[in-house]
């Protein structure tokens, strides 16, 4: 009887030491542990612990997506906003160019006979080409129609129009 009882108080003292040795991460239910193992993160709170911690892992997560979703969500805004004034840039640029090409067309027509004045129309109208077919931005673009814009308002003061 007193070997039984030594045996138990052993045996309990020895699950009660392993259950100290037990960190929250040697506790994780994936891996197979034996009975003493489980035992021992059963009673040192190993699993609780592991519960805790992965938690807070979830939430910080969770928080950090929240931040990301909300940085996402102004990324799309802007870009919206880029999408819409490029838009309008074009539209600007279209509309330009049909005013310059008008004025040129009628330039023509009045300068018809004057060689010189139909040579500078001729170079005004190979460099609208090149504007147009350039890979520069649509504010240099319109920049530069601008300035060819403003030759032929000169020649058409110098036809008298």
């Amino acid at each position: 009887m007193k070997v039984i009882k030594l045996t138990l108080i052993v045996a309990t003292s020895l699950l009660t030491l392993s259950a100290c040795t037990n960190t929250p991460e040697e506790c994780d239910p994936s891996i197979e542990l034996n009975v003493f193992s489980k035992a021992s993160c059963k009673m040192s709170g190993s699993y609780d612990k592991r519960i805790e911690q992965k938690e807070k892992i979830l939430i910080d997560e969770k928080a950090t997506n929240k931040e990301l979703n909300a940085i996402y969500a102004q990324i799309q805004q802007q870009q919206k906003t880029v999408n819409a004034s490029k838009a309008q840039k074009k539209a600007q640029l279209a509309k330009l160019n049909k005013s310059v090409n008008a004025l040129t067309a009628n330039l023509k027509q009045k300068a018809a006979g004057k060689s010189g004045l139909l040579k500078q129309i001729a170079e005004v109208e190979q460099q609208m080409q090149a504007v147009n077919n350039s890979t520069g931005s649509e504010m240099d673009k319109q920049l530069e129609i601008q300035r060819l814009q403003s030759k032929l308002s000169t020649l058409q003061q110098a036809l008298g129009l």
